[in-house]
């Protein structure tokens, strides 16, 4: 499913968001339109939102979606390298606290990995092959990926205001071909991708979770941590200006998860998601499951395009 929470680069040549990439060029044996799951396929149970990311059939939806994308650049006369779906960054995994203490033990509060992320987003031969482009291409290669300008779709957002996007350009044709109905698919995983922000700001002012997170702040003041939220301490740990020692970071990280298990603040911040996630997905019940059911009948589809992709033994 795409994430569209998170905002795009400017184009899927700098580098594409890490759910909803894209493009056509199916090859023959690959059948555009609706479709469905086979026969005696049930599709898959509606996710709830904040369900993870990075699943198996999120990885193959995304594959599929890159090659389309890098056959239709190439048809445009571009060149695109495709990309794997990169993992969940810690502010997913741990949305409210860091609670596993195996994994603060190895990355803290993960700046390595971020490292590691930014050191692979800087080699990307993609963002290279663009900023090499002479200026009038570089300009026809962003309209040949996202259309010649931001119009065609729109949705209106659950939280307020309204995002438009081309219904031109490699990305829809890629999701038109692979999901079926592009509008359908751009309104239903957009609106559902903008509830996981809503979901964590309801439960952050859930009354359950503010009684919690006071027994964690002072079992973190006891131990000379005096932060307010997680994600203060998060930012103290993170901070481009003042960065923290790696013993320290994963010192802090430590304690955080001691205070997570100890105040009640990590079962009670999963059973909230988990409750205002399930209200959330009735109360948008007809995006979630137009979302699911789009999702399911792609699969099939990412599969023959991959399939198709694969040399020839």
């Amino acid at each position: 499913m795409p994430r569209t929470s998170h905002a795009r680069r400017r184009s899927l040549l700098l580098s594409a968001s890490a759910a909803t990439t894209a493009t056509i060029a199916l090859s023959a044996a690959v059948m555009a339109g609706p479709e469905g799951p086979p026969p005696g396929e049930r599709p898959p149970p509606l996710r709830s939102v904040g369900a993870p990311r990075n699943t198996a059939d999120d990885r193959l939806l995304h594959d599929s979606e890159q090659q389309l994308l890098r056959d239709c650049m190439s048809r445009r006369g571009f060149t695109y390298r495709p990309f794997h779906l990169a993992a969940e960054p810690e502010s997913t995994l741990f949305p409210y606290v860091i609670d596993d203490a195996d994994w603060a033990r190895e990355h803290g509060y993960g700046s390595e990995l971020r490292r590691r992320q930014a050191a692979v987003a800087k080699g990307d031969p993609n963002r290279a092959y663009f900023a090499a482009l002479p200026a009038h291409l570089k300009a026809a290669a962003l309209a040949a990926a996202n259309g010649p300008s931001p119009d065609g779709l729109t949705v209106r957002l659950p939280g307020g205001g309204t995002l438009r996007r081309s219904d031109r350009g490699c990305v829809a044709e890629a999701q038109h071909q692979l999901y079926g109905d592009l509008g359908a698919w751009f309104r239903s995983s957009t609106r559902v991708n903008t509830l996981e922000q809503i979901l964590r700001s309801r439960v952050v002012a859930d009354v359950t979770y503010v009684k919690s997170l006071a027994v964690w702040r002072r079992c973190m003041g006891r131990a000379g941590r005096a932060f307010a939220t997680p994600a203060a301490a998060r930012a103290s740990a993170l901070s481009p200006a003042h960065p923290l020692p790696e013993d320290r970071e994963i010192g802090l990280a430590l304690t955080e998860v001691r205070c997570a298990g100890e105040s009640g603040l990590s079962s009670t911040a999963r059973r909230l998601d988990s409750h205002h996630g399930r209200l959330l997905a009735q109360e948008y019940r007809a995006d979630v499951e137009t979302r699911d059911r789009l999702r399911a009948a792609a699969l099939p589809r990412a599969r023959r395009i991959l399939d198709a992709a694969r040399p020839q033994a």
